[in-house]
């Protein structure tokens, strides 16, 4: 999920929360109030571990609990929970994600504690699995009647044989969906919600629990109105720390990355430095801004002129110039103990005395220097070939323009007429 998708659903959730707690604020009872927020964030599925599976202990009628570590594990986790210990509470139950932690932290404030708790049982989809219903007595701080109500746990056994509070299937992540739950145990806790005696249990709560409200003005208004304007707040809150989060760690992500362009750009930089070489002008020759005859000017260097050399991209030489990496074409740079002149397709072009009656056509010339054979008159045209000094072309005809089209061997092509001189 990328970065605006998050915040667009993050932005969802408090419209969402808001109607949910406006629908559904009568079922803000104890045990049960950290299931008051729908903030539905997506729905799936995954598989988990069992060996022996049967659904059928589903239907059998509750049983009262006489399990003394089921027990213990319970009690434990609702008093940590009222003491705001997650710590303690993730050694209890797990998984528990970041905004349950949060919620936690948050709802765990205005309880004093959880009292009277009766749990009831029924054979889990595994061996050794349950099924937990618990009836509690939630109080409240500063509120002089407590709240009853009905809260869900799946219990399982770990590999050391201990029970542990499978948090997956636990009240805030049947209502959030953090995490995806296994298909048959959710399709086993839909055909337990249904059973008559859980609904029968179930409808005698909520009648103690509307008796209460109706007792207790100080506990009928936290319910309808304090604990519900904090559930926004909180989820506001909670909303803006993970978007402010998202992009702390976006930011992050990209200063890590120009950090390593970085760091890869300065390796890079001490290799060419370290297989640098000299070379050496032989001609006047125009700076380049990229290994193209085309790119953008930087300046020009006179013959003679020694350059550090980085490197090589097709025609051209990568080097220093004024502290900056430029491009000169190959043809106008004499590498090592190399003297002999070369012409360049990219050397500034100078004027000549050398007139077109200079050369007639049929006249024989030997080479002093290296020089390219063009295509066309122009100095950014195709190479035709290269002909090296002491070689031989013939004039075929010389034009005013300060080039002479020659042959050379079966080729033919244009060289600058200065070139040409003997």
């Amino acid at each position: 999920m990328n970065l605006q998708d998050l915040k667009t659903k993050l932005k969802n959730i408090i419209e969402i929360s808001k109607d949910f707690i406006i629908n559904y604020k009568r079922y803000f009872l104890a045990g049960g109030i950290f299931i008051v927020m729908a903030l539905v964030l997506f729905l799936g599925t995954s598989s988990s571990g069992g060996d022996s599976k049967s659904t059928s202990g589903v239907y059998k009628s509750f049983k009262k609990n006489n399990n003394s570590e089921l027990t213990t594990l319970i009690n434990n986790y609702y008093t940590a929970y009222a003491e705001g210990d997650t710590d303690t509470l993730a050694t209890l139950a797990t998984p528990v994600s970041d905004q349950e932690i949060s919620y936690i932290a948050f709802y765990s404030q205005y309880i004093e504690s959880f009292n009277d708790v009766q749990i009831y049982t029924k054979p889990g989809l595994t061996d050794n699995s349950y099924l937990v219903t618990t009836e509690v007595e939630l109080k409240y701080n500063d509120i002089d009647t407590a709240a009853p109500g009905l809260d869900f746990f799946y219990v399982e056994t770990n590999e050391d044989g201990n029970l542990y509070i499978n948090n997956i299937y636990g009240s805030f992540n049947q209502n959030n969906n953090i995490y995806e739950m296994d298909t048959e145990i959710s399709d086993l806790i839909a055909v337990y919600i249904r059973q008559q005696d859980l609904l029968d249990l179930k409808a005698e709560v909520d009648e103690a629990y509307e008796s209460a409200l109706e007792s207790d003005a100080n506990l009928s208004a936290l319910m309808s109105d304090t604990l519900p304007a904090a559930i926004i707040q909180w989820n506001t809150d909670y909303t803006a720390q993970v978007e402010a989060a998202a992009e702390e760690a976006a930011k992050a992500e990209e200063e890590a990355a120009a950090a390593a362009e970085a760091e890869a750009q300065a390796a890079a930089d001490a290799e060419e430095e370290a297989n640098s070489y000299t070379g050496t002008t032989n001609a006047k020759a125009n700076v380049r801004s990229a290994a193209d005859a085309s790119s953008d000017k930087l300046g020009s260097l006179e013959s003679g002129t020694e350059i550090t050399i980085y490197g090589e991209e097709g025609d051209f030489y990568k080097f220093d110039y004024n502290g900056t990496k430029a491009y000169i074409t190959k043809d106008a740079v004499n590498v090592g103990d190399s003297t002999e002149e070369e012409s360049t397709e990219d050397t500034e072009e100078e004027e000549t005395t050398t007139t077109a009656a200079a050369l007639t056509a049929g006249d024989k010339i030997t080479l002093t220097s290296t020089v390219n054979i063009r295509s066309a008159m122009d100095s950014s045209a195709s190479k035709v070939a290269v002909a090296y000094a002491g070689e031989e072309v013939e004039v075929v005809m010389s034009y005013a323009e300060g080039w002479t089209k020659v042959k050379y061997g079966k080729k033919e092509g244009y060289i600058r007429t200065d070139l040409l001189q003997e």
